[in-house]
């Protein structure tokens, strides 16, 4: 008996106990209405065996219960460890993406210095070119004989100039490459222009469509560095082409009053951007160029600083496009930017409930 009852759930044994114990009450009250003897026996014998059969039952419920709870408990044991396993999974992934995240960072300001050096030293080759010149004709003049007062104060100023042409140019990508601590609203077509002028590319035709006095909120130095960044890589597509190809870049900035925001529109006629990769060009450490020249992090932080910083958004595509009456595949750039303070905020504040 006890192996058939060990085979059963414990529900179906609890079903079982019921019927006894119904069957018992009802032998019971037979018992206690009938008058007959030998009925009489007949029904404590069954009233006993039902006892007995009861009493079985009734222990071999106890000893299900008991190991069910045996059971739960090891479960629940075993559960809590996963749990921890679980959390502490979680909590070593979340120190990996940290630590990549921070070296991510890393390695973009030191592209960023990289690139920063880069463009100073373009712009210090010309007026270094000068001062060497002005040192050599020191030289000159004086194995001439015509070494005078009036040629030695009129070269002593213009190295004066050129110095503080180099100093300035220190200066100002310094201060383009400062983080900015705090937003503010700031003039966005005077903003592409200082960034454009930074460049300096002789040969590129960049052409700005703005409208005067549209201002936008966020970080103005991180912005300037996305414009930068979409600038350097117009540039170095231009390297891949043929030589007599005119090289446009075309930047307009719209204005939609209804949704409060603004749309700043990047192309360039460099040949677009492969098809194979489009969808990979803000994919971190994701590049094109040599690794000696390319850090692939250039468009991911890009995407970062608008998305995250400013609230915004980033997208790219390949597009037909006419320059000076020529059809050209172009690459073009879309951001999309709020306008009002307000609506930033927002978007922080439904970011953080989420």
């Amino acid at each position: 008996m006890t192996r058939v009852l060990n085979s059963i759930s414990i529900t179906r044994k609890v079903a079982l106990l019921i019927t006894v114990l119904i069957i018992e009450f009802i032998i019971f009250v037979f018992y206690s209405t009938n008058s007959d003897e030998d009925l009489r026996e007949v029904y404590l014998s069954s009233i006993v065996g039902t006892f007995v059969s009861s009493v079985v039952l009734s222990f071999n419920i106890l000893k299900s219960i008991k190991e069910l709870v045996l059971n739960l408990n090891s479960k629940t044991n075993e559960l809590k460890k996963l749990n921890d396993d679980l959390k502490n999974k979680i909590r070593e992934e979340v120190e990996k993406n940290r630590e990549k995240d921070q070296i991510m960072y890393q390695h973009s300001r030191l592209a960023a210095m990289g690139e920063m050096v880069g463009n100073i030293a373009h712009q210090w080759r010309q007026p270094l070119n000068a001062m060497t010149v002005l040192i050599q004709s020191f030289a000159v003049k004086n194995m001439t004989g015509k070494l005078t007062d009036e040629f030695i104060d009129k070269q002593v100023q213009e190295g004066l100039r050129l110095s503080k042409i180099m100093s300035n140019t220190i200066d100002d990508f310094r201060n383009f490459f400062t983080p900015n601590k705090s937003r503010k609203y700031f003039d966005i077509k005077e903003c592409i222009e200082d960034t454009i002028d930074l460049a300096q590319e002789k040969d590129v035709a960049i052409t700005i469509k703005c409208d005067e006095n549209i201002k936008i909120y966020g970080y103005q130095n991180e912005f300037s560095q996305v414009i930068l960044n979409l600038l350097s890589n117009s540039i170095d597509s231009f390297k891949n082409i043929d030589t007599k190809h005119n090289k446009n870049i075309l930047v307009e900035v719209e204005k939609d009053l209804i949704s409060n925001k603004v749309q700043i529109v990047f192309i360039d006629n460099g040949g677009g951007i492969d098809e194979a990769i489009i969808d990979r060009v803000f994919e971190p450490y994701f590049t094109t160029k040599h690794k000696a020249t390319g850090t692939g992090i250039g468009l991911y932080m890009s995407k970062q600083i608008i998305e995250k910083q400013m609230r915004g958004t980033l997208k790219a595509e390949n597009i037909v496009m006419n320059f000076d009456h020529n059809s050209y595949k172009c690459a073009k750039f879309e951001i999309v930017l709020p306008l009002a303070e307000n609506i930033v905020l927002e978007a922080e504040k439904k970011l953080c409930i989420a």
